[in-house]
């Protein structure tokens, strides 16, 4: 009898009991070949098909290959996490992971996943990241400066102190301000703070 192929799965886990549990519940799929720890800090140079990481380990991943101009290349990444704010889950797909999936999911859905993502299909998201990322058109995705805005926005600094923080004009700073407002579709800065707080889209 022929054996499937199998596919090369890499667990990445800042909790250990977790990742142990993930190793041991992964490698009873008889075409997955299953292996522990963060891998080679070169994305490029993992021999692994798929990963399967916490939230953590997942954007790690994705900086570094977004830092060694790699962005796109490497081995295939399913989250899986207990973050379901829109700001977190927005962002880690935006970033590039294949797949999400929240750490209630059942077995056969990360088996599921990690086989979809390796056959290089489209991205596997578990329903509540399907509604956050089918429900938040482009436009309404933050830039780098604006979440650099947000972030003191939130913390009470008016425009010019962000402006002096950033080393940008005050009128900039207004400027992102007032796309900041339409894209939350909040009216004051009270009301940004309150949802941007409330979705999760200002990392500490």
């Amino acid at each position: 009898m022929t054996r499937p192929p199998q596919l090369t799965i890499r667990v990445c886990h800042e909790d250990l009991l977790v990742m142990a549990g993930l190793v041991a519940l992964i490698g009873q799929e008889p075409d997955f070949d299953v292996h522990a720890g963060p891998g080679p800090a070169d994305i490029r140079h993992d021999v692994a098909d798929v990963i399967v990481a916490d939230y953590a380990c997942a954007l790690g991943l994705l900086a570094a290959a977004a830092a060694a101009g790699a962005a796109g290349t490497g081995p295939r990444i399913v989250v899986m996490t207990r973050r379901d704010k829109e700001g977190e889950v927005l962002q880690a797909i935006h970033g590039g992971v294949h797949g999400y999936l929240l750490q209630d999911a059942n077995p056969f859905e990360l088996m599921d996943a990690i086989r979809h993502v390796a056959r290089g299909g489209s991205r596997y998201l578990c329903k509540r990241a399907a509604m956050l990322f089918e429900s938040s058109p482009p436009r309404t995705w933050l830039t780098a400066r604006e979440e650099d805005v947000l972030r003191f926005l939130v913390k009470g600094d008016c425009n010019k102190g962000i402006a002096r923080k950033l080393d940008i004009s005050a009128n900039t700073v207004k400027a992102h301000v007032s796309r900041i407002c339409e894209k939350l579709h909040a009216s004051s800065r009270a009301q940004v703070a309150v949802k941007a707080t409330q979705r999760g889209l200002v990392r500490a």
